[in-house]
């Protein structure tokens, strides 16, 4: 996955009533909280997507890891382009002729609209390749940064701790409800 968007659940009362329960139990309330939530945030970096093809919002991925051991502090979900392998091309001319080309994923492009770029090179490789098609290519000297990924996050990132909470809270009074009293 390209760069993406990382958060935590990280509430210290939280994590006091899952030390009550199982590992397994706690890993699959946590994978089910941080997927609830990551959909959210996915939604919203599909919606605010540079919208040129629309391939960059259909890269975007989430990607949910949860530490069975019991750390509740290991568990995160990662948001942002990814590759899809299956609608990679495969090259057809050159030394890596009938290889993956991965730089034909829009997902390797969406860092370059968040950030901004620029020509490759020194100076004065800028100026000789100004009219060379190297500006057409990587755009102007100092392409201006397009955030969409980080704004996203910021206006949905209340609902989906929200959303991750209610999940969480239904997990736990699940598992109460089936202990022996």
């Amino acid at each position: 996955m390209a760069d993406g968007i990382a958060f935590h659940l990280d509430s210290r009362q939280l994590e006091q009533n899952m030390q009550a329960i199982p590992a397994q139990i706690e890993a699959k309330i946590a994978r089910q909280a941080l997927t609830t939530g990551g959909t959210i945030v996915q939604a919203a970096a599909e919606a605010t997507a540079p919208r040129k093809t629309d391939e960059l919002a259909e890269d975007i991925v989430i990607k949910v890891h949860v530490n069975t051991s019991g750390n509740f502090h290991d568990n995160y979900v990662l948001i942002g382009p990814g590759y899809d392998r299956s609608r990679l091309r495969i090259r057809r001319r050159g030394k890596y002729a009938g290889r993956v080309d991965p730089s034909t994923s829009p997902g390797v492009y969406g860092k370059f609209d968040e950030l901004g770029h620029a020509p490759p090179g020194g100076a004065i490789e800028k100026k000789r390749a100004q009219r060379r098609g190297i500006e057409i290519e990587f755009g102007g000297r100092e392409t201006p940064p397009h955030p969409w990924l980080g704004p996203a996050f910021e206006a949905s990132k209340d609902e989906a701790l929200g959303a991750m909470a209610e999940v969480m809270q239904a997990g736990l009074v699940a598992v109460a409800s089936a202990l022996p009293k």
